[in-house]
């Protein structure tokens, strides 16, 4: 048996061989009759499973079964807008992830600002009473004009006819 050709047969068959490995099995099996018969029943049986392939088809249906067993309705087009929208929140995240050092350093950097800003207005507005007390009353007259402003605006005809 060391000397048959059965491990090449399937390469054979299938047109992997190159020319000269072709040859020398074309002339072993001219030579030999058990490799001959191996390679007439792997050929039948090539035949067979072909042949059942083929012939096997799927019921009525069948598709529109599986599509629905999955929960994937085609005709609902909702559910397909959910593809592009994970992968633009994945390609945020992986963005986020990936320049996260540099945005934690730069917002460090931004919150110290703004803390050394108050500190500094705060000391600076801290010293003077009188700027205490107009920074206070500013601010309180500066609520009551937005809430009256707003007040007027939602009473307006164009601001409930418009379309939010």
């Amino acid at each position: 048996m060391s000397n048959h050709i059965e491990d090449q047969l399937s390469a054979y068959m299938d047109n992997e061989l190159s020319e000269t490995e072709r040859q020398q099995v074309e002339e072993h099996l001219n030579t030999c009759t058990e490799c001959s018969e191996l390679l007439k029943d792997l050929s039948e049986i090539r035949n067979q499973v072909f042949n059942v392939f083929h012939s096997v088809e799927a019921p009525e249906g069948f598709e529109d079964k599986v599509i629905h067993t999955i929960g994937l309705n085609v005709s609902k087009g909702s559910k397909w807008l959910l593809v592009p929208l994970i992968s633009a929140l994945c390609f945020i995240t992986l963005t986020f992830v990936l320049a996260g050092s540099f945005l934690f350093k730069l917002g460090s950097i931004m919150l110290r600002v703004i803390y050394n800003l108050i500190n500094v207005f705060g000391n600076i507005l801290g010293s003077n009473t009188y700027i205490v007390v107009g920074s206070v009353v500013f601010s309180i007259l500066l609520i009551i004009a937005s809430s009256i402003s707003i007040k007027h605006l939602i009473k307006t005809e164009e601001f409930r006819r418009a379309n939010w």
